[in-house]
């Protein structure tokens, strides 16, 4: 309930925003972005991950979403151009982006090299991260000459995250040596949304073109975790998450009509 009334709130927002500049706007623009990340904070945390090989241990509710290693991701956005004069800009806008982060390669390699997967016949699962931010902004843009304008801009709005499965499927095993039955199975994960805010510097070049870069800070989301199968095919234990500070560091590319 409260995650819906949060974007409630911002739907409000922004179609305030939109008519209260409406009488003073130029033209609008829409844009279109490619992201390309470095994660930062506790999303690009050294992760000493002690993995067995019997029984395999996958990363657990400890340690997710501490361990990106890099990602890509696309944004659109909306905004209304006023001329404030003197070669001087200013967009509010709305942008809502897709955001994919995967795993640190170290930690897939572990995966994909455990000792126990001919024995399963199946490869575990390595989490994948992403999320999808919602923001309302202000960007201001200097037209310095007809080919550079340099902007600056800042932006706060929610951010929703959504971890994939991780570890086997639900029910695998196989015997020992010792006719003892090894059992094994996923972790699922339900962070909850959290509070984001973005801050970027860049140019456009000419009139349809920006290259900037910016900081986007997704909030620290509580990671809620569900264990399966380990010990019983048909028990599904619940667990409180622990928070993490989810950030990111970002080259765009935008293109804007």
């Amino acid at each position: 309930m409260i995650k819906s009334n949060y974007f409630k709130s911002l739907c409000v927002a922004v179609a305030l925003l939109f008519a209260g500049f409406g009488a003073r706007a130029q033209q609008f623009e829409f844009s279109g972005y490619f992201n390309g990340f470095i994660p930062v904070a506790e999303f690009n945390n050294d992760v000493n991950v002690v993995m067995p090989f019997d029984p395999f241990v996958p990363i657990n509710r400890s340690s997710i979403a501490t361990a990106a290693s890099a990602g890509i991701g696309a944004s659109a956005r909306l905004g209304l151009w006023l001329d404030v004069g003197a070669n001087n800009w200013l967009l509010p806008f709305g942008e809502v982006s897709f955001l994919w982060n995967s795993t640190k390669s170290s930690i897939r390699d572990v995966y994909d090299q455990n000792d126990i997967n001919n024995k399963l016949k199946a490869i575990p699962k390595v989490p994948n991260y992403f999320n999808i931010p919602i923001q309302i902004g202000l960007k201001y843009r200097y037209d310095l000459t007809d080919i550079i304008r340099p902007f600056a801009e800042a932006s706060i709005g929610f951010d929703m995250m959504f971890i994939s499965k991780n570890g086997y499927p639900n029910g695998s095993s196989y015997v020992s040596e010792n006719g003892v039955e090894k059992k094994y199975g996923t972790y699922a994960y339900k962070p909850s949304g959290a509070l984001s805010w973005t801050l970027g510097a860049g140019t456009y070049l000419g009139e349809n073109v920006t290259v900037g870069l910016y900081y986007l800070d997704l909030g620290k989301h509580r990671i809620n975790h569900t264990s399966r199968s380990f010990t019983d095919p048909d028990a599904t234990n619940n667990y409180s998450g622990e928070k993490r500070h989810i950030g990111e560091l970002a080259l765009r590319i935008g293109f804007h009509f």
